[in-house]
């Protein structure tokens, strides 16, 4: 097994921190944190983690044109296999929604084969270690509601509108 290579940059939407392990994304974190401090964090989380920017040149390409407003797909390997099986169905399914749409916690319920099980989706969905690539903002209530979103509500809305999905929040 390859050591975890890890690579930190700044955008105009924060401080992005990306981790792979064997070619896998396993990680992604946006934060206000500057890069010292993320490289800090990083390190205490993957102790024999190695720095490597070249990794990680797709990624960065993708998730800047991402934070430029335009239609992504993210089909880059990730690897969720450390979280529980049910865990993983759940993101499975939320990589099948298309950008610029959302899907409720209660769609995700029947497609994950729970269908009375949102509460268990939004565990599930706040389990997400890699944001934007597996696109845990684009579910909402089924209200219209934003919901729950681990990087906080201001960043979900943001994301939204970033995609052309404009509700009745404010951004």
């Amino acid at each position: 097994m390859d050591p975890i290579r890890f690579a930190i940059f700044e955008s105009w939407f924060g401080t992005i921190s990306v981790a792979e392990r064997d070619g896998r994304i396993i990680s992604l974190d946006l934060s206000d944190n500057d890069m010292y401090q993320e490289h800090r964090a990083l390190l205490k989380r993957y102790p024999d983690g190695m720095e490597s920017e070249q990794s990680f040149k797709r990624v960065r390409t993708l998730l800047h044109r991402y934070l430029k407003g335009q239609p992504v797909d993210f089909d880059i390997e990730v690897d969720i296999s450390d979280l529980p099986h049910f865990t993983q169905r759940v993101l499975n399914e939320l990589r099948k929604i298309p950008y610029g749409e959302t899907r409720s916690y209660s769609d995700i319920a029947i497609r994950a084969g729970c269908p009375k099980g949102c509460r268990a989706i939004g565990q599930a969905v706040k389990r997400n270690p890699i944001p934007i690539i597996i696109p845990c903002h684009r579910v909402i209530r089924q209200d219209g509601s934003l919901g729950g979103f681990g990087l906080g509500e201001k960043i979900k809305k943001r994301l939204l509108f970033l995609e052309g999905i404009k509700k009745t929040w404010s951004v």
